[in-house]
């Protein structure tokens, strides 16, 4: 399923001129540098192609012939390589001599092979150099000596033929005697593909797959077989699953496509997730899924571009007016995909999450749905998230990587539970309920650190509501965004109480560096019936103490009247009562008080 959407997806992008995805034996390389050969095969000058990003210089990138897998082995690229392949230059002192020159006659063996008998004027050019150029003094040529730092970089080396437009590899002639060779390479196995169907070559070795954070940098693969114990029926590698050559090209090239675009592309703690529509309007579909999965990131139309938790680019205006219309009508209960402008609500949309496991790449999720129920249930999401909030500045949406960093400590992105981001999308995106995992992390954190803040009580009370949703218990009415004085569960009241509590230190002592919460707010939530009667005890000399002592009694006494007795220990779901009723309450108290303050 995965490999057949991609598949479709890649004729589409094919037949779309502005998409720039690669064609039939070519793939995106990265460039930094081009060699200019003049007609008898000498190299008069080197154009460096880098572009500058954010004070860098980075490769620039462009279609060139498929570039092979390459890991320790030796095994040259057509028409596209680094220094060490195209030059015989070294790179570095701890590379061997006889090595070097391995790469270079390897290099100029495939080229001779490739392009014999090819008449063309930029062949007969090339075929000159490399038989001519002595790769042992490479160093002290005069053109080379000048970029030596920067070729020595790593960067792929691509020629162009002085005075003529474009690069080699773009010739007819050398495309041409290209696709010749690739099909004379091509595997003798023959099967059924099961992607198309239709007998075929099939793949032995699929294209490696690039850009998931995580995995090796020279790619990794969705689909392999290297070990004995993948043989099934005497069938090796990947022949166990026949894809043909065709369909592994164009699966391979259409996900380096979606990877390697913002558009198309988010990280979720170690999930790398792409996404596309079948039937796109110029990517707006896309775009706005992405908007919505980081929804705090400054989106000011008039700025330039930004960097964010989703590393995207400043959002199109049309997405920024889509995304606000979309909130607007979460806050007012609205359907939320109804009368958005300018989308195909009805395309089929795909998902995939993808994580780095060694070589390969682990599928963390796949979801194939209408868009507009992707949108209805990231919707219902932060619905559920929704809760009053500390500072006016804080933002009303959070996105994914805000919640994540919340359950690790010190809130260090590399210290996320592996498969935590996964399980939180797939529960985003079917609407099931909230994994265990997210919901106990947060009250870890929070007896760990005692630090109650607008996120980790969101997420709290995101889990609580859709629980009681999706298991059918009681009504959902008690969970509500700001402070429910109806409420009668026993941990939520005991939250309130807690909150009166330090409320009346905090008025008996103003300034106070450390609070009850600091020292007994984790006990308090998992058994109250051992902490609660020391703090009642406490309390009333802080009510003594305070200036409006008799007020915050009163509420205390309003608060207690309604709990029956401090139980001992208090369940998982009833701990996340008590951290919801407690916020809430402290926020009602911060709420009031600001109002007390204007009417003076």
């Amino acid at each position: 399923m995965i490999i057949n959407a991609l598949y479709q997806h890649y004729k589409t992008l094919l037949d779309d001129p502005d998409s720039g995805i690669s064609p039939p034996g070519f793939s995106r390389g990265r460039v930094s540098h081009c060699l200019v050969i003049d007609c008898e095969g000498k190299l008069v000058n080197i154009i460096d192609l880098r572009d500058t990003r954010e004070g860098k210089l980075i490769s620039r990138e462009m279609d060139v012939p498929e570039q092979k897998k390459r890991s320790s082995g030796i095994s040259a690229n057509f028409m596209c390589d680094n220094c060490v392949y195209v030059l015989g230059l070294r790179r570095s002192e701890k590379e061997k001599k006889h090595r070097i020159e391995e790469c270079f006659r390897q290099f100029v063996q495939l080229h001779e092979s490739v392009l014999e008998n090819v008449e063309d004027e930029g062949v007969a050019a090339l075929l000159l150099f490399l038989q001519s150029w002595d790769n042992a003094s490479a160093e002290t040529h005069p053109v080379v000596s000048r970029y030596l730092k920067d070729l020595a970089e790593g960067g792929n080396l691509v020629f162009k033929l002085e005075g003529a437009d474009g690069y080699l590899h773009e010739r007819d002639a050398i495309v041409e005697a290209w696709h010749r060779h690739r099909e004379s390479q091509t595997s003798e196995v023959r099967a059924q593909c099961l992607v198309t169907g239709q007998a075929a070559r099939v793949a032995q070795l699929h294209p490696s797959i690039k850009g998931v954070t995580g995995a090796q940098s020279t790619g990794a693969s969705l689909v392999s077989f290297n070990l004995e114990a993948f043989t099934s029926y005497g069938k090796t590698q990947s022949f166990n699953a026949p894809v043909s050559e065709e369909v592994a090209f164009a699966y391979t090239t259409a996900l380096n496509y979606l990877l390697n675009s913002a558009k198309h592309r988010i990280r979720v703690g170690d999930t790398t997730v792409v996404f596309w529509a079948e039937r796109s309007t110029g990517g707006l579909e896309e775009d706005l899924l992405g908007a919505l999965f980081f929804p705090d990131i400054e989106i000011e139309e008039d700025a330039g571009p930004k960097k964010g938790d989703s590393d995207r680019l400043v959002r199109d205006p049309q997405t920024v007016i889509l995304l606000r219309d979309i909130f607007e009508r979460i806050k007012t209960g609205q359907p939320v995909a109804d009368g958005l402008v300018g989308i195909n609500k009805e395309t089929r949309f795909y998902i995939l999450g993808l994580a780095p496991n060694a070589a390969r790449l682990a599928v963390r999720f796949w979801h194939a749905d209408l868009y507009v129920k992707f949108i209805n249930r990231i919707g219902q999401h932060y619905s559920d998230m929704v809760i009053i909030k500390e500072y006016d500045r804080q933002p009303d949406f959070l996105s994914v990587t805000k919640i994540l960093k919340e359950t690790a400590p010190l809130k260090d992105t590399k210290r996320i539970a592996p498969l935590l981001g996964g399980a939180l999308m797939r529960s985003i995106l079917t609407g099931a309920p909230y994994p265990m995992t997210l919901y106990n992390s947060m009250l870890s954190r929070i007896r760990a650190d005692q630090d109650v803040n607008y996120t980790r009580v969101a997420v709290i009370k995101a889990c609580l509501v859709r629980n009681r949703r999706f298991y059918n218990k009681e009504s959902e009415v008690d969970i509500s965004m700001a402070l429910n004085e109806e409420n009668r569960n026993t941990g939520y009241l005991l939250g309130r109480l807690f909150a009166l509590l330090e409320k009346a230190q905090v008025d008996a002592n103003p300034g106070i560096n450390a609070t009850i919460r600091d020292r007994y707010f984790g006990a308090a939530s998992a058994s109250p019936g051992s902490v609660f009667p020391i703090l009642l005890r406490l309390v009333q000399h802080h009510i003594a103490k305070a200036e409006y002592g008799r007020l915050i009694d009163k509420r205390i006494e309003e608060v207690i009247s309604l709990i029956d007795s401090f139980p001992a220990y208090l369940n998982l779901e009833d701990q996340g009562r008590f951290v919801l009723g407690y916020y809430q309450q402290r926020q009602a108290l911060y709420t009031k008080s600001e109002k007390r303050e204007d009417a003076q």
